[in-house]
């Protein structure tokens, strides 16, 4: 199947919209963080704690770049943030790059768990945590003064999609036949601390991050050809990785909190010509 070739990176926007959007942002700017502190200092026995989280929920590169790839499904229904991505990378989602973004999350995220893969992949320990710094080389302003200047993400659409990481995870593990709900806050609470860490905002409470993403769902959220672009890419990669995924798959992780995007989703499959992407079922109308 031939790449589906990624529009204009600005979407079109009405006043009404721009002002949604700066409602949201502003809601975001009300969360904890958005101060550079770096790696926090973590003692052996919690290292070793973070190891037994990071190898239940972060199991192995394929899982972990399945979760990922969850993870960007949901991030792609809202034109905003694709445009944003955009900006600071033309592109951005095109297939080879896509492919490289889910490995390299992927991996800073289990190593974020002190955690590391050997090429067997037996999980190993790992001393150095990089993702604090990642995000912020990544993804601050200008942290790096000889670097050129790139747009800085959003506070909003890194709350979002660092959000959706973590439920991709519980959702992943869910389908292994893990749900522990303290397991579960553990994960929570470690990632919302780096990512406040790093810079970006993000609050301890998950009923405010559920709020806020609920809102995004039903203000921001909308069909687009930018998203229509990036799901298919995104089914395209994920075969060619040898992913677990599949449009029921997707459905089904965006349908437990995001439900207008579930509902563009499910069109997106039914549009003439989705079933020649890779790893296509049909299913049934939300």
């Amino acid at each position: 199947m031939a790449e589906a070739r990624l529009v204009s990176p600005l979407p079109e926007q009405d006043d009404f919209l721009i002002e949604r959007w700066q409602w949201l942002q502003a809601m975001a700017q009300k969360l904890e963080g958005g101060k550079f502190e770096g790696p926090p200092e973590v003692d052996e026995t919690t290292k070793e704690r973070l190891r037994e989280i990071g190898i239940t929920l972060w199991c192995s590169p394929r899982h972990a770049q399945t979760v990922m790839a969850h993870a960007y499904a949901a991030l792609f229904s809202v034109p905003e943030f694709v445009a944003e991505a955009h900006r600071r990378q033309p592109g951005r989602f095109s297939s080879p790059i896509l492919q490289q973004a889910i490995q390299n999350t992927a991996s800073n995220l289990w190593q974020a768990f002190w955690l590391d893969f050997d090429e067997s992949g037996n999980p190993v320990p790992r001393n150095f945590v990089p993702l604090t710094g990642v995000l912020h080389v990544l993804h601050g302003e200008r942290p790096i003064p000889t670097a050129p200047p790139k747009p800085r993400i959003s506070d909003l659409a890194m709350a979002f999609f660092a959000f959706h990481i973590i439920r991709a995870a519980e959702f992943g593990a869910q389908k292994r036949g893990v749900d522990d709900a303290r397991l579960f806050d553990e994960h929570f609470r470690y990632l919302a601390n780096l990512i406040r860490r790093s810079g970006y905002r993000f609050s301890d409470d998950r009923s405010r991050m559920e709020t806020l993403c609920q809102q995004v769902d039903a203000l921001l959220v909308r069909e687009h050809p930018e998203g229509h672009a990036c799901w298919r890419n995104l089914l395209t990669v994920s075969a060619q990785m040898g992913l677990t995924v599949s449009p029921e798959s997707i459905s089904n992780f965006l349908q437990g909190s995001l439900p207008h995007a579930a509902t563009f989703f499910a069109r997106f499959v039914r549009r003439p010509g989705a079933d020649d992407a890779p790893n296509f079922v049909q299913f049934l109308a939300l």
